[in-house]
C-alpha cells in the first residue's frame, strides 16, 4: 500500500500511551480492525480514476482515518503506528498536543478554550505530575504564565517552566500560531505537583482572572494614566474618554489589611480617592476608592 506511510504519518501524533499500560494494546482486535478497514478502503479499485481524482481520494482517506479514530475514541500505541513498544512520549487530545522534545516536554495549547480537564488530562498521561489551567485574562498576560505553585518547587528547586508562542512572537489570532508551555523532562514520575495557570485572550463578556494586575499598566485598557490618588471624578473623565465603562469596589481598611466589597455607582462621590484601577473584561476597569484619602494605604502605585 503506497500510502501507508501517510496515514501513520497523520496518527502519529494522536498516539497516547505505550502498549504496555492498561488500555492502550494496540494490537487489540478493535485497533487492528480499524486499521484494516482503513487499508482495505485503499484497495479498492480505483486505478482508472483520473489522477487528480486518485490524489483527491487519498486525501478524503487519511482525513476520514483520522476522523473515525477520534470518533471511537482508539487509543493507538506506538506498535500499531510501526515504532515497535516502549513508553509513550507525546500525547494529544482535542485540546493539547505535548510531545518530548530532548530533555523537554513541549505542549502545544490547540483549543485554548477547551474543557480545563484535557489540559492536565494530557500531562498526566504522559507521567507528569502538572495540572494546567488556561484562564482569560487582560491583554498583556495572553500566552503567559500568570501564577505557579505546588509542592514541586521545594521538591525539585530551580527546575524551569516556561511559556511562549509558536512560532515566536506569533499572533495569536492567526490560526496557525500557537500558545506553547515547556516542562523539563526531570519532574516526569515525581510524586511532587506542580499546577500552574497560563492567559489566553477572554471571550466576549469574560471576566478576566487577573484583576490583580493594574489597568494603568503599558498595553492595558488604561495604560499610562494617572490613577492612584487622584479623584474619582478626575479618573472617570479618563475612562470615559477611552470609550471604557466603570465599576467599583469600596477599600475597607483594617488592621491585618484590607478587602475589597462592592460598591453602586450612585454610593460613590466625585471628590473620593481612587486607590488602584484594575481590569475587569473588554470595555470595562473597577475602581478602587475609599471616601477620603487612607493613611494605611500606599497610593501612588500606577
Amino acid at each position: 500500500m503506497k500510502d501507508i506511510d501517510e496515514i501513520n504519518e497523520l496518527l502519529r501524533p494522536l498516539a497516547r500511551i505505550g502498549t504496555d499500560e492498561p488500555g492502550g494494546r494496540a494490537d487489540g482486535a478493535r485497533a487492528q480492525a480499524l486499521l484494516t478497514d482503513i487499508i482495505a478502503q485503499e484497495r479498492q479499485p480505483t486505478l482508472a480514476a483520473p489522477l487528480r481524482d486518485r490524489r483527491w481520494a487519498r486525501r478524503t482517506l487519511l482525513g476520514l482515518a483520522a476522523s473515525v479514530v477520534l470518533a471511537l475514541g482508539v487509543v493507538l500505541g506506538p506498535s500499531l503506528l510501526g515504532h515497535g513498544g516502549g513508553t509513550a512520549t507525546s500525547y494529544a487530545n482535542s485540546a493539547v498536543e505535548i510531545r518530548k522534545e530532548a530533555n523537554t516536554y513541549v505542549a502545544r495549547i490547540k483549543d485554548p478554550y477547551a474543557d480545563q480537564q484535557k489540559f492536565s488530562e494530557a500531562f498526566r498521561a504522559l507521567g507528569l505530575n502538572v495540572e494546567l489551567r488556561v484562564i482569560p485574562v487582560s491583554p498583556t498576560a495572553v500566552g503567559k504564565i500568570v501564577s505557579m505553585g505546588g509542592t514541586m518547587h521545594s521538591a525539585i528547586p530551580n527546575v524551569p517552566f516556561g511559556a511562549g508562542r509558536e512560532p515566536d512572537d506569533c499572533d495569536l489570532a492567526d490560526s496557525d500560531c500557537f500558545m506553547v508551555v515547556t516542562v523539563p523532562a526531570v519532574v516526569k514520575d515525581t510524586s511532587s505537583l506542580m499546577h500552574f495557570d497560563l492567559g489566553r485572550q477572554a471571550k466576549p463578556g469574560e471576566s478576566y482572572a487577573n484583576e490583580w494586575l493594574s489597568a494603568t499598566h503599558a498595553g492595558e485598557q488604561l495604560a499610562g494614566a494617572k490613577a492612584s490618588g487622584r479623584t474619582v471624578g478626575d479618573v472617570l473623565a479618563e475612562v470615559r474618554k477611552r470609550g471604557l465603562t466603570a465599576e467599583f469596589n469600596l477599600v475597607d481598611v483594617h488592621d491585618s489589611g484590607y478587602e475589597l466589597k462592592p460598591l453602586a455607582a450612585d454610593q460613590v462621590g466625585a471628590n473620593w480617592i481612587v486607590y488602584r484601577v484594575a481590569s475587569v473584561r473588554v470595555g470595562v476597569v473597577r475602581l478602587q476608592v475609599t471616601p477620603e484619602r487612607n493613611p494605611g494605604l500606599a497610593y501612588d502605585q500606577d
